[in-house]
């Protein structure tokens, strides 16, 4: 049996009109071999050998087969046998692995279309199922690329609506120093309201664009290659990272997902370019559009109510905060729906929690807590003995006496709601406060808060930034003519 080399090289002499006899001189076969090849075109094609893997890969062939039939492809088995102990040549086994597969049929030919630095960007999603704290959860994964460098910035999300769309925009732009000219996009709601040829873009999102810079652009519905350099890593990310791993929690997968972006996209030698991605990154990081001083502003904040308990709803759950914050407001702050930041109303970070994947959980951090007891006693002997501790000055003694005798019935809670607002006004302020109280002979919780926001808003203290509310004009708990708090009132009327 020839090659098919050589039947090949016999149809080409046999057409330019040498003889049989010439023909098997010259391939030092016999005649009657060169006709019988010549007459039938099948007869050289071999049958498919049996794989015989050398005495490396034998004792990896059970673990080929399983990831193969897992579906993984050459470069992962390739990554996991060298793990376990594979020392050979990658040619030996790239010829193992061709035995086992046949040709794909051909794809159209496309034209590569390559950018300057700077130039472009290009973000897509992805979603994938993933194993993560033994549940299969339904995952996001966002991908934005720079056209030039191929530099690649990866986060995760439990959904796709806008705010995680902006979000993951931000981090990617955060992540390489800067932004490009124009960013290339599918054709999302979050992003484009009418897809090509009557292209429109969303409101909102044509306001972060210009905020950030970039010029939007949108690619042409179901021409998907024409954003081929973010498409194509998302077949690496899922054979090389999802593919055959499981996640302890979401903390893991998202430090996992961070080291594969690192170390395996980033600091391969790329395909085309043959340069590392981020080698080429730092000649185009000089050309990006400078970040802006802040982040973009969205309708992702809310402002909520903490609870007694030091618990604040979001998405069905509660999420606890420090003890100091209860029955104050506080921002809330969804990152990628996959952790949530509880700020306080001057912009302080107070606590961050995973979310809850479930309705109705209470996820607690019990250093929250930690002093609760000692720091608000239940009794009112207990309130008034750490009162006097806060505060030995003897004006503040005299707030306290006239305060019990005020609310003989409910001083417990007017003393605990006195006492955690030096978690955020300055000491001498409330003491200030107490001996203004003292010149109107009223003593309740809240005529202190308007006495406090009133020094507040005339500059006199550092104070909490009130982010959208109204100043609150304070409340008399007791019943007096109003005559008497008519210059009181006329002051605080003008904040």
């Amino acid at each position: 049996m020839i090659s098919v080399q050589v039947q090949i090289t016999a149809r080409c002499l046999k057409d330019q009109g040498k003889s049989i006899k010439q023909i098997a001189r010259d391939l030092q076969l016999s005649r009657n071999t060169v006709r019988r090849y010549l007459r039938d075109r099948t007869a050289a094609d071999y049958p498919a050998r049996p794989v015989k893997p050398n005495a490396r890969l034998e004792p990896f062939a059970q673990d080929i087969e399983a990831m193969l039939a897992a579906e993984l492809i050459g470069s992962r088995i390739l990554a996991e046998l060298r793990k376990r102990g594979y020392s050979g040549p990658r040619r030996t086994f790239y010829r193992y692995l061709s035995h086992r597969k046949t040709l794909a049929s051909p794809s159209p030919a496309v034209e590569r279309f390559e950018t300057g630095p700077a130039r472009q960007g290009q973000y897509d999603w992805s979603v994938y199922t993933v194993p993560i704290a033994g549940a299969v959860t339904r995952v996001y994964l966002h991908s934005f690329i720079l056209g030039f460098s191929r530099y690649q910035h990866l986060s995760a999300s439990l959904h796709i609506r806008q705010p995680a769309i902006f979000e993951a925009l931000e981090e990617s732009f955060v992540s390489v120093g800067g932004v490009p000219r124009e960013m290339l996009f599918d054709n999302p709601r979050a992003i484009v309201s009418t897809p090509r040829p009557n292209l429109v873009f969303n409101q909102h999102f044509l306001e972060f664009a210009r905020f950030y810079g970039f010029l939007p652009r949108a690619c042409w519905p179901g021409r998907a290659q024409t954003k081929g350099k973010v498409e194509r890593p998302f077949q690496m990310v899922e054979e090389h990272f999802i593919k055959g791993n499981t996640f302890a929690d979401w903390a893991d997968f998202a430090r996992r997902l961070t080291h594969f972006t690192a170390e395996v996209l980033n600091a391969r030698i790329h395909g085309t370019t043959q340069e590392r991605p981020q080698d080429r990154l730092l000649s185009e990081q000089q050309l990006l559009l400078k970040l802006p001083a802040t982040r973009f502003i969205s309708c992702r904040e809310s402002f909520r109510k903490v609870s007694l308990d030091c618990l604040v709803a979001y998405g069905g759950s509660r999420y606890s905060v420090p003890w100091q914050y209860a029955s104050k407001h506080v921002w809330l702050r969804p990152t990628c729906d996959l952790g949530l930041e509880i700020l306080a109303q001057t912009g302080e970070t107070l606590a961050r929690h995973q979310l809850s994947r479930e309705k109705g959980k209470n996820v607690v951090d019990l250093q929250h807590y930690r002093g609760l007891r000692e720091n608000s006693g239940s009794s009112k002997h207990q309130l008034s003995c750490l009162f006097q501790r806060r505060f030995p000055e003897a004006g503040a003694g005299r707030f306290l006496e006239k305060l019990l005798a005020q609310y003989r019935m409910n001083a417990q809670v007017q003393l605990q709601r006195i006492l955690a607002l030096l978690s955020t006004y300055p000491r001498e302020a409330l003491l200030a406060a107490f001996e203004q109280a003292l010149s109107y002979n009223t003593f309740s919780y809240r005529f202190l808060c308007g006495l406090l926001s009133q020094q507040e808003s005339a500059g006199e203290m550092p104070g909490p930034v009130l982010l959208g509310q109204e100043r609150v004009l304070p409340q008399l708990d007791v019943e007096r003519g109003l005559e008497s708090y008519q210059a009181l009132l006329g002051e605080v009327s003008h904040d």
